[in-house]
């Protein structure tokens, strides 16, 4: 998924405008208006980088004279103390974009971070990684492409994407319907139902999901429904993949880390990863 550039540009904007960036006293005031520099910044701890395209943006929006000089891209490993990108323009500039280029960058580093950790733990079984819409609102664009950067992969973007009967639709259905209603589907996107127990997923592989979340189930039961699977479904490209959500976080994956599991969906990759330390350091002055 790459960034529409349309996007980040209007992100941004609001991003400056909030921080008050083109009002900033303090750079008005106290930095001679010809002054230059050249700064860098540097990731403080081990990571994966994210946000560096629209950092890069951050500085050309604000003053398009700023020069930059990319040294990771998306999706790279950084050590703490390299140098991931480079910008040269007016020191005034530099320093009212800091915070803002700083903000996308180490949060979005985050969760590209703690997305790869998870891949790293779930992968060697085949299972892929996938978010949620857990996102922090208007920011779901970034935070499924750092997401991206990170090796996972995204589950549906918003609500048109795919149909996903959850529990609470289950619910409705079952006092003003019955499955029936599910062969009224319109178009092809993917069909997902989530189960709560056993019986529930035998009881709904009837209504020919695309892709069963078996929600909150134990490792145990979790084996059990890929046995259940494998003896109803022996050609496995008639099969229902197989998606795990609920009570799994980056401390207890490799417990759900099963053959015979395709995804484990992980809300904590977008609401809950810690930022990427990173800091802007200005490594020259030019009078």
């Amino acid at each position: 998924m790459p960034l529409d550039k349309a996007c980040v540009r209007k992100y941004v904007n609001e991003a400056l405008l909030e921080d008050a960036a083109f009002d900033d006293i303090t750079s008005r005031t106290f930095i001679p208006q010809d002054a230059k520099v050249r700064a860098q910044i540097v990731a403080k701890e081990d990571g994966v980088v994210c946000g560096v395209t629209i950092a890069c943006e951050v500085f050309k929006v604000f003053d398009s004279r700023t020069t930059i000089k990319i040294r990771k891209k998306d999706g790279q490993i950084v050590r703490r103390g390299d140098i991931v990108l480079e910008a040269c323009g007016m020191a005034r500039s530099v320093l009212s974009c800091e915070r803002v280029a700083l903000n996308f960058m180490s949060y979005l580093s985050g969760i590209s971070t703690q997305t790869r950790y998870a891949v790293k733990l779930a992968g060697p079984k085949g299972i892929q990684i996938l978010d949620t819409r857990k996102t922090t609102p208007t920011l779901r664009y970034f935070e499924k492409y750092a997401v991206l950067s990170g090796g996972g992969r995204n589950h549906r973007l918003n609500l048109s994407d795919q149909y996903l009967v959850k529990e609470n639709h289950l619910y409705v259905i079952s006092r003003t319907s019955d499955p029936e209603v599910f062969s009224s589907r319109k178009n092809k996107a993917i069909f997902e139902i989530e189960v709560q127990s056993l019986e529930e997923l035998k009881r709904f592989l009837s209504c020919g999901p695309d892709i069963i979340m078996l929600d909150n189930f134990s490792p145990s039961d979790i084996r059990k429904a890929v046995a259940l699977l494998k003896g109803i479904f022996p050609d496995k490209d008639k099969r229902p993949l197989i998606e795990i959500s609920g009570g799994v976080n980056l401390k207890n994956i490799a417990k759900y880390a099963i053959a015979g599991v395709d995804f484990i969906s992980l809300g904590a990759l977008t609401h809950s990863a810690p930022a990427l330390d990173m800091s802007l350091d200005i490594t020259k002055v030019y009078s």
